[in-house]
């Protein structure tokens, strides 16, 4: 046993160890734009190989790539921790590894830590090559935009064959592209909504909701590149991505895919005023559209039923769940009390929640399903704080950007504000955390990136 314990001990330390010399050695041997490849487009398939498993995480080739970039965070850290939105980032990582000293599972802390450090790595990368060279990015996001495609489909293809989705997530080829843990516990004690007949997550994720989200972030960052260089494939893409929110099932994905196309269209003709008819008849569209698209994966699902009975189906389901996020919000409401400064630390909600979940019989592994509890709970008050400033800032930086007549790129601005507008709203009842899941956040990272290079060039 001992022996045992030593071996795996050894194993985990040469793994270390040599990502250590990786991260050193490929800034020398990578081109950034090569970098930059494997932490954007890549993010979209995030590439789980066999040996990447560090500590018992699998850890993607998505966020190694990302991690590569780290000489440019050292370059513009200065830049990083001046700017508000960033600067709130910084703290919050900062707290987050402070309260590790008190952490019931310190282990819980490090991979959400990872991806707030991955996320200024790319934000600071983008910064410096979007001055050199911003066709590099955009060819990026569009590249993502292409593979996104692929996510589009299959949701569509998974809601209506959910045997093939089954199928594919008990596969070989599903653990490339989600974690091999999540799927080890999706058929057993890691149950999620993409197993209901009605949920479709895509080939990418086990959460229908999140699914949702990130076609949301990709077809916002679509459109903004369509109004941006003028490609009309870039548009179609994003609306195939808004379509195929419809399949996903997801209620708040459904809502938002109709409201922020309007609220955006209406943005655009306050600069666009020669449009102005032709939007707000656009607008009249995706609203039909919207409903449309709602009916018609419930035809699927019912058959010859009638749009009354899809009313009070989607109504009864959207009733039972807000039922369940009240009673785990009246939880972290009564944790509150109790540790209203420190928070739980990591592992800290894990260990006391099964006891009240047990109670008002609920789900005994939910989490938080809200952003800004967890930040709490993961990471104190002050980590709460911090979080909403962020929240706060980023849309003030956004909305000055898209009323501004003077930006460079109304489109990338309206891309920016859109999508992080959409992972605020969707984080406020599930965990895609402040800055998004894995595969939102290298996207949005890339597009505040792109916004501090439009402040910057008007300073």
């Amino acid at each position: 046993m001992a022996l045992a314990v030593t071996l795996n001990a050894a194993v985990i330390t040469l793994k270390v160890l040599v990502a250590m010399v990786l991260l050193a050695g490929a800034p020398l041997a990578l081109n950034r734009r090569w970098r930059l490849f494997l932490a954007i487009p890549l993010s979209v398939f995030q590439g789980f190989v066999p040996w990447s498993r560090v500590a018992g995480v699998p850890i993607p080739l998505a966020y190694w790539g990302g991690l590569m970039l780290w000489p440019d965070l050292v370059v513009e850290f200065k830049r990083v921790v001046s700017w508000k939105p960033t600067a709130y980032l910084c703290a919050i990582a900062l707290l987050y590894t402070v309260s590790l000293l008190w952490s019931p599972d310190p282990k819980l802390g490090l991979q959400p830590i990872g991806y707030f450090l991955q996320f200024l790595v790319i934000f600071a990368a983008v910064v410096i090559e979007g001055r050199r060279d911003p066709q590099t990015i955009l060819r990026a996001l569009a590249v993502t935009v292409a593979f996104g495609l692929i996510q589009a489909v299959a949701v569509v293809v998974f809601r209506v064959m959910p045997g093939l989705r089954y199928a594919y997530y008990l596969s070989s080829i599903a653990r490339w592209f989600i974690s091999p843990n999540v799927l080890d516990r999706l058929f057993t004690v890691g149950q999620n909504n993409v197993l209901d007949p009605a949920k479709s997550g895509g080939i990418l994720v086990v959460d229908a909701n999140d699914g949702s989200a990130y076609l949301g972030v990709l077809a916002f960052t679509a459109l903004g590149l369509a109004l941006h260089t003028r490609r009309r494939w870039l548009g179609i893409a994003g609306a195939i991505m808004l379509g195929a929110i419809a399949f996903s099932g997801s209620k708040i994905g459904l809502i938002l895919a109709v409201v922020l196309p309007v609220l955006a269209l209406h943005i655009i003709s306050l600069h666009y005023r020669q449009w102005r008819n032709r939007l707000r008849m656009i607008m009249v569209a995706v609203a039909v559209a919207g409903a449309l698209a709602w009916l018609a994966p419930k035809a699927i699902q019912l058959g010859q039923g009638s749009g009354y009975r899809a009313l009070s189906a989607f109504l009864s389901k959207s009733d039972a769940t807000l039922s369940v996020r009240e009673k785990i919000w009246t939880y972290g409401l009564e944790a509150f009390r109790r540790h209203p400064l420190l928070g739980q630390g990591f592992g800290g909600w894990q260990q006391d929640f099964p006891h009240y979940a047990a109670k008002v019989g609920i789900d005994l592994g939910l989490p938080p399903h809200n952003t800004y509890i967890y930040l709490w709970s993961q990471g104190t008050l002050l980590a709460t704080l911090c979080g909403i400033a962020f929240t706060v800032a980023v849309l003030r930086v956004g909305w000055r950007q898209v009323r501004d007549p003077r930006a460079q790129s109304i489109g990338l601005s309206l891309a920016m504000t859109m999508a992080f507008l959409w992972t605020f709203i969707h984080g406020m009842g599930n965990n895609s955390g402040l800055v998004g899941e894995v595969h939102m956040s290298p996207v949005l990272a890339c597009l505040l990136a792109l916004a501090y290079l439009q402040r910057d060039a008007r300073a």
